[in-house]
């Protein structure tokens, strides 16, 4: 694979010795996970001067290690024919690809024009980011969307030019149709946004010869988006190495045909490998069943179990799609139960409680009782309640009683890309999809006032060590001992924690320890290998791995 979109983000590039650290990590990544090559881009810089000593490392990257980098030049529209002859001068000099643009200015800017025109000339191709929001980003000053792609890709329709990140957050349908018609315009796989079905859109509206490779640096997600797509493993090699066909001949370490040839027929043999069902036992902890109202979801019991079987996942634990978006949610917890009859082999069902809802108790007490539910899923931001409300707490609390243990969920879909009618509580302080600051404060509040409760937290991100710390850790705090442990299990979905690179997960394990994962790929909304390889790629035992697989989530429900 080549992956066409990875930022350097490195703090000292100073020297050989320096930039032989960086190098050694991605290098090491890439091999483990099968990718060839990959397109650098530098820091922006705040001027011309700056922008092309930041080019210049970018160059020394490509030319220290042209067998593993490529590099793409940075210009700043604004700076006029300054920025246009350090975007040639970086091409010719340092032997970059190309130019990669943020958000200085739209695409569709005039300003943009004269680098288009030297892209041209050049024969190379120029990157942007691009997104697709209901509101504009309030840290971008000139965010482009697809009317920007097409309006440049309208004046230049020989200019070779690359939409990042189709799962970088935003309306990714509304993206591939307004392209589709534009031939020049191209999309990279790239971003933290996994939504099963992005990819196999882009290949029905563009063809897989306008689809490249690409991971925006979110490496593991990125490379597991490919493999897990319902593509063919011939399709998923071509856009694997697609990109190549955009790098012009004067790149001095293009590849040759043979190479490339020789890499899609690796890459075709990794991907039908990829395609067999895992034999360990796995269960998703983060699925769901029903309708979602905002995209068709292959969410029904057939085709979900349909799903599970081509993954190697033996059993999911389940709750009601429905449930979230009914205003009496215990309606979607019987029309589970009965969904899932004769399945109980496979499918662990949660009921979905909203605690501010008249009769939640009784529909707990249903729930568990009658209808054979084993947990229970909390929504707040979308039952509109705070996570710290003392019903909650109650709802905690009644959980232990039956010993079954709770779920929370911040969000069913990254909030970039939500209906624009329907707005989330809290949006603001959702980080995309994961807990914000505040929420990670309500949690430990609610946690510590429910000691005895078992949980399950979806969303953690970046803050489980700070919750587990608080929660289930003995410490002193200055001069005095907090040593106020919780009683009940506290365990995260590993999917949705922090981890752009395998060696993060030494990170997971030394904070929260394998006994606090769980898998949670979340079928059948995300592409299932974008996030169990994660759990694939922890730096633990196979047997400390089946932990994080099924036993932990298991061990809560005997």
């Amino acid at each position: 694979m080549i992956d066409s979109h990875f930022h350097l983000w490195t703090e000292d590039n100073s020297t050989p010795e320096k930039r032989a650290e960086r190098a050694e990590i991605v290098g090491e990544q890439a091999a483990a996970l099968g990718v060839e090559r990959i397109a650098l881009i530098g820091e922006r810089g705040e001027s011309v001067a700056e922008c092309r000593e930041n080019n210049r490392t970018v160059g020394k990257y490509v030319e220290e290690y042209p067998d593993l980098f490529y590099g793409w030049a940075r210009a700043n529209p604004k700076w006029g024919e300054e920025g246009v002859a350090e975007f040639r001068r970086a091409v010719e000099e340092d032997g970059l690809i190309g130019l990669k643009l943020y958000a200085q200015v739209y695409l569709d800017d005039p300003r943009v024009e004269p680098f288009a025109e030297a892209a041209v000339e050049m024969d190379v191709p120029i990157l942007s980011h691009v997104s697709q929001r209901n509101e504009p980003f309030e840290s971008l000053e000139a965010e482009s969307y697809s009317e920007h792609v097409v309006g440049l890709a309208e004046k230049f329709p020989d200019l070779k030019l690359l939409s990042a990140h189709i799962g970088g957050g935003g309306h990714w349908e509304h993206r591939i149709k307004n392209i589709q018609d534009y031939d020049n315009v191209y999309l990279d796989t790239s971003g933290s946004v996994c939504d099963h079905g992005s990819l196999e859109m882009a290949a029905e509206y563009l063809g897989t010869d306008r689809l490249v490779f690409g991971t925006d640096t979110w490496f593991l997600p990125g490379v597991g988006k490919l493999r897990g797509a319902d593509l063919t493993p011939e399709e998923k090699a071509d856009i694997a190495y697609n990109f190549e066909n955009l790098i012009p001949e004067t790149v001095p370490n293009k590849l040759s045909a043979d190479a490339v040839a020789a890499g899609i027929d690796r890459a075709r043999s990794h991907f039908e490998e990829r395609a067999q069902p895992r034999e360990e036992t796995i269960v998703d902890a983060n699925a769901y069943l029903g309708e979602f109202p905002w995209r068709p979801i292959d969410a029904e019991p057939d085709e979900l179990l349909a799903k599970m079987d081509e993954k190697g996942v033996d059993r999911a634990v389940v709750s009601s799609l429905d449930a979230v978006f009914y205003r009496d949610v215990h309606r979607g917890n019987e029309e589970l139960a009965a969904a899932i009859e004769d399945h109980e082999d496979r499918f662990i069902p949660f009921a979905t409680i909203d605690p501010t809802f008249p009769g939640w108790r009784k529909d707990l007490r249903e729930s568990v009782e009658e209808l054979g539910m084993k947990g229970v899923r909390l929504f707040p931001a979308y039952h509109d309640y705070d996570i710290d409300d003392d019903a909650v707490v109650e709802l905690l609390e009644a959980c232990a009683d039956y010993d079954v243990p709770a779920m929370f969920v911040a969000t069913l879909e990254d909030k970039r890309q939500r209906h624009p009618r329907f707005k989330l509580r809290d949006h603001d302080d959702i980080r995309n999809k994961h807990w914000g600051a505040g929420h990670v404060e309500a949690l430990i509040d609610a946690l510590t006032r429910a000691p005895e409760t078992d949980v399950i937290i979806a969303n953690g991100w970046g803050s489980a060590p700070e919750i587990i710390r608080e929660v289930a850790t003995s410490y002193p705090s200055g001069v005095r001992l907090n040593n106020f442990v919780r009683e009940g299990q506290t365990l995260f979905v590993l999917d949705d924690l922090f981890m752009f690179f395998r060696y993060q997960g030494a990170d997971l394990v030394d904070e929260l320890g394998v006994d606090r994962l769980v898998t949670g790929p979340k079928l059948p909304m995300l592409y299932f290998d974008s996030h169990y390889i994660y759990t694939e790629n922890l730096p633990v035992s196979e047997d400390d791995k089946d932990r994080v697989r099924s036993e932990n989530v298991l061990s809560l429900l005997e």
